[in-house]
Formats: C-alpha cells, sequence, structure tokens
C-alpha cells in the first residue's frame, strides 16, 4: 500500500470535520476513481472497502461510474438497436 500526502492547511479540521474522517472519504473516492479508470476491478474495491455488493453499486452510481452489468446491458442495447436498423434495410 502507498501512502499519500495532501498539501492542505491543517486547520480546516476540528471536531465536526475531523482529518480521520475526511482521510477515509478520500480513500474511498480514490478507489472509486480507480475503478472508474479501470485500474481496479469492482472486486477488489468490494474487498479494499470492506462493502457489500449493493453499497459498492450505490457508491459507484453516485460518482456517476456505470457499474459493469450495466455497461454490458447497455452495449448489448446499442448492439440489438444497430442490428435492427440494419435487418430493415
Amino acid at each position: 500500500m502507498i501512502d499519500l500526502k495532501l498539501d492542505i492547511p491543517a486547520d480546516i479540521f476540528d471536531a465536526e470535520f475531523s482529518l480521520a474522517a475526511f482521510g477515509v472519504r478520500m480513500r474511498e473516492l480514490a478507489i472509486l476513481e480507480l475503478v472508474r479508470v479501470k485500474r481496479m476491478h469492482e472486486h477488489e474495491a468490494l474487498e479494499l472497502l470492506g462493502l457489500e455488493r449493493r453499497e459498492l453499486l450505490e457508491k459507484m452510481r453516485a460518482c456517476g461510474i456505470v457499474p459493469t452489468e450495466n455497461a454490458f446491458e447497455e452495449i448489448k442495447g446499442e448492439l440489438d438497436k444497430a442490428i435492427g436498423m440494419r435487418a430493415k434495410k
């Protein structure tokens, strides 16, 4: 594992917005970004984040990431549409 250092002011953190909570959220967002850019598989993100599949899918959708099974359905729909259009010619 790697540690990242952020150059941000320490005085932005307090009891309501803790450094620890911010660190957890940044780690989660980094893992989701790695899934989005296809540097990490969804099953790896599940393990690292300790989430159920449903929870990961919710977080992915909230970040605008299309889950794998939805991407396949979209591609299949586009392919079916293209085949249907070609058949009409």
